[in-house]
C-alpha cells in the first residue's frame, strides 16, 4: 500500500504566494480605476511650467491664463487648478486645462440656460468645466451608491508608452478604446476636486450630464 507524500511545508507557502498574486492581478485586470496618475508628485518651478495669474487686492478673485468666458478662480482654488494643469501636461502630453467651458459667473439672477444650476459654485470661484469638444475626452460610467458619475480618462498624446498607463477602456464617446491614457478625475481628486453627479432629466438633455463640472472639495 502506498502512502501519499505529505507536501513539505516551503511548497506549501510558494503555492500560497502564487494564490494571492493571481488573485490580485485578476482583480486589477477587471478594475481598470484610477489607472494613470503620472505626474502628480512633478514639482517644476521653471518658467515654462508657470502659469500667468492677475490678481487686485479689491477682489476675492484671480484671473487666469485660460481660454474660458470669465476665466476667474477664487484665490484658494487657482494653486490646486494650476497644479492639476500641470499634472496633466506631464502626465498626458498636452494643455488640456488650456480652454475651459466655464469658470466664473457673474450676477445672481435666475438662469435662463437649461442646465444651468442656480446655486452653482461658479458663481463663488470654485468651479470649472473643461473643454468637453477636447478630442482626447474620453468618458466612463460609474455606479456609486445606484447613482451615475462618468470618470474622465484623456488619450494620451504620445502612445509609445512613455505617457500615461495602456488600458482597456468601454466608453460612452467613443466606444472600445485601447491605449495609453491618463486618468483626468484621479489627478483632480487628489489635488482638492470633485465631480458632481449629473442633474435629473440627463437622458433627454444631455445639457445635465455634468461630466465636465469639477469644483473645490470644502
Amino acid at each position: 500500500m502506498r502512502v501519499a507524500k505529505r507536501p513539505k511545508s516551503g511548497a506549501l507557502r510558494i503555492s500560497v504566494i502564487t494564490g494571492v498574486v493571481l488573485l490580485a492581478t485578476l482583480i486589477l485586470a477587471i478594475r481598470p480605476l484610477a489607472v494613470s496618475s503620472p505626474g502628480l508628485m512633478y514639482v517644476d518651478e521653471s518658467d515654462e511650467m508657470k502659469f500667468k495669474t492677475k490678481a487686485t487686492d479689491d477682489s476675492p478673485f484671480h484671473q487666469l491664463d485660460v481660454a474660458a468666458p470669465l476665466p476667474y478662480l477664487q484665490r484658494d482654488a487657482v494653486n490646486s487648478f494650476n497644479a492639476l494643469r500641470k499634472a496633466v501636461i506631464v502626465g498626458a502630453g498636452f494643455d488640456f486645462l488650456a480652454k475651459c467651458g466655464d469658470m466664473l459667473r457673474a450676477g445672481n439672477g435666475k438662469p435662463s440656460k437649461i442646465g444651468t444650476v442656480p446655486n452653482s459654485r461658479h458663481k463663488r470661484g470654485e468651479a470649472f468645466d473643461y473643454n468637453q469638444e477636447d478630442p482626447n475626452v474620453l468618458l466612463v460610467r460609474e455606479s456609486e451608491g445606484g447613482r451615475l458619475r462618468w470618470r474622465t480618462y484623456l488619450l494620451c498624446e504620445k502612445q509609445n508608452g512613455s505617457q500615461g498607463i495602456k488600458t482597456d477602456l468601454h466608453t460612452d464617446n467613443a466606444g472600445y478604446v485601447s491605449a495609453y491614457v491618463f486618468d483626468f478625475t484621479a489627478a483632480a481628486e487628489k489635488l482638492g476636486w470633485e465631480r458632481i453627479f449629473p442633474q435629473p432629466g440627463w437622458t433627454n438633455q444631455p445639457i445635465k450630464k455634468e461630466f465636465w463640472h469639477y469644483q473645490l472639495r470644502r
